[in-house]
């Protein structure tokens, strides 16, 4: 029997550690604990690698992996997070980044990390909420309200020119 050979670790670290990075980093808006994040969504998917029965779908593995990481790590960190979320709200208000940019992730500053997720699932990775529900072992119900829930809120936000919406 011929087996398939799988990308090894150091080929996966490589090739992914910046898309998993920057995944955590959009949960978690620190540094430290997306670091944090990316360490500890490599040992786990280094653990279950073998579990992997498709390549073609390692892209979209490895980055739910790396969001459930991540929203561990932010329920874990939650009071810190929100002090620092508050702190950098008003201390940074440079013009050397693309407003347009700026303005979304402050919304989505005060979207919660489950809803963050199916966002960056649908839209960032490309899959259908079939394949979301799937992978977050969720009821396909429940990744549609989280879109819908998640979509609503930034559209208030949006409104009200970016002030925080109370839930």
């Amino acid at each position: 029997m011929l087996k398939i050979s799988q990308p090894n670790e150091k080929e996966i670290y490589e090739g992914y550690f910046e898309k998993v990075y920057k995944t955590a980093y959009y949960i978690l808006k620190n540094e430290e604990l997306a670091k944090d994040a990316t360490h500890d969504t490599f040992i786990k998917m280094f653990k279950n690698l073998d579990k992997i029965k498709q390549q073609s779908k390692i892209n979209a593995w490895i980055t739910t992996i790396a969001t459930r990481t991540a929203i561990e790590i932010y329920n874990e960190n939650k009071r810190q997070l929100t002090h620092e979320f508050n702190e950098e709200n008003y201390a940074s208000n440079s013009d050397e980044f693309n407003y347009t940019k700026d303005e979304l992730e402050s919304y989505l500053d005060d979207i919660p990390p489950e809803q963050k997720q199916v966002l960056i699932l649908k839209y960032m990775e490309g899959l259908t909420e079939k394949e979301i529900a799937k992978r977050l072992s969720i009821k396909l119900g429940t990744v549609k309200s989280k879109i819908f829930r998640a979509k609503q809120k930034l559209k208030q936000q949006y409104q009200l020119g970016g002030e925080s919406v109370g839930e």
